[in-house]
């Protein structure tokens, strides 16, 4: 479906301010017998609104085939470093919150429930999660954790009344993946309780923007949120954000807490003065990220081609979701990385989108290889201190997104 219409404030006055090309589904991990299959591909354009200054997709793929078509990969469980971050926000919204035992935690897009068990471990709150992708779900019924496999709806939000509302509603990394916002947000306030709040936690336009994080732009990414535009779009829900807090999840993320009310923090006026200082909403800000994302693509592919005419082996370290973007904007396929590897059940013995590179476990890296490419560039240094033991010869490649 091609956007004709800003999704925060309905205005048709767009702009097209990044274009990368044609893409598969990033998230679409192909077994073997699929690559004698046509593989549908998508435009991969960000449109601005000239009005309020959202950032979103030039074209939407419906969210049954982005999500329930095919196997999803993601699993919240997948790495340490995911536990970790999950533990750390659970116990940042039970205490900012006021999470007890007598509540409910409710998580939208809650993957494997990662974060309800460690609400669950923490609080003892009830719990109770909502996803979409039929193969993730099963995994969160195989690890106890009360899932309603469907997209958050109208049904979903009376399943929900019948335990009760929710003291806290959290959403990491899929805010960004709504392709109706109204009708999500419509169904958050009949939820939500009255003291309570909604919990957001999504990539930071500004953080794309300054970290040349071009990669985290995919089709399962319908937006890119900042904060300006957020402000009056949740003031029509008589809403206001009163926490903002920053970390590097993902390569850069905002979580933002988001209740009834008036009030709105000061952080608010101290991040839109900061994006109006980085020129966010200014259109020659995208035509020098453009650029600069070129560059970014020579430099790189230089260095991988480099390294093949030196005789070396060439491998990849990661499959993330956004590896994909970059794999398929950069032309790099399985003439340039032998093999990719990555930790995930779910990825292993699978293809990339697009590029057609196998994913094999660790244990495939031999004493043959000379250089990897590690993807997931945000924990390039957890990955390192991990290999470098092992592989002391390899040369890893990250990409320096900056």
């Amino acid at each position: 479906m091609l956007v004709i219409t800003c999704e925060l404030c309905k205005s048709a006055n767009l702009n097209l301010i990044l274009d990368l090309g044609f893409h598969p589904l990033a998230d679409s991990f192909l077994k073997k017998d699929e690559l004698l299959e046509p593989e549908m591909t998508y435009p991969l354009q960000v449109l601005m609104c000239q009005r309020c200054g959202h950032a979103m997709n030039s074209f939407i793929v419906p969210p049954t085939t982005r999500y329930q078509d095919h196997d999803y990969s993601y699993d919240s469980s997948n790495s340490k470093v995911s536990i970790e971050h999950f533990k750390e926000m659970a116990r940042d919204v039970a205490q900012r919150v006021g999470v007890t035992e007598d509540d409910l935690v409710v998580d939208i897009g809650s993957s494997v429930g990662t974060l309800l068990q460690a609400f669950k471990d923490q609080t003892r709150a009830n719990i109770l999660g909502v996803e979409p992708s039929h193969n993730i779900a099963a995994l969160a019924d195989k690890n106890n954790v009360p899932t309603i496999h469907d997209f958050w709806n109208d049904g979903v939000t009376k399943e929900v009344l019948k335990v009760g509302k929710a003291k806290a509603i959290t959403i990491t990394n899929a805010f960004n993946h709504i392709s109706d916002l109204n009708d999500f947000m419509r169904n958050i306030v009949a939820t939500l309780a009255p003291d309570g709040a909604l919990v957001i936690e999504a990539p930071y336009l500004l953080h794309l923007v300054q970290k040349l994080a071009f990669d985290t732009i995919y089709l399962e990414h319908v937006s890119y949120f900042a904060i300006k535009p957020l402000v009056q779009y949740f003031k029509k829900y008589g809403m206001v954000i009163t926490d903002i807090l920053e970390n590097d999840y993902m390569g850069g993320s905002i979580r933002l807490y988001v209740r009834f009310g008036t009030e709105l923090c000061p952080a608010v006026e101290k991040n839109i003065e900061r994006e109006n200082t980085a020129q966010l909403y200014d259109l020659t800000t995208y035509i020098d990220l453009s650029q600069r994302i070129q560059q970014f693509k020579y430099a790189l592919v230089k260095q991988l081609l480099d390294a093949r005419l030196g005789g070396g082996t060439v491998i990849g370290i990661g499959a993330p979701a956004k590896g994909n973007t970059l794999l398929n904007y950069c032309g790099i396929d399985s003439t340039m990385l032998d093999f990719i590897t990555d930790a995930s059940p779910l990825k292993i013995g699978k293809y990339t989108p697009g590029s057609h590179i196998p994913i094999l476990p660790d244990e495939a890296i031999t004493t043959a290889v000379t250089h990897a490419l590690i993807l997931p560039w945000n924990i390039a240094e957890f990955l390192k201190s991990k290999l470098a033991p092992k592989y002391p010869k390899i040369s890893f490649i990250i990409p320096h997104m900056q």
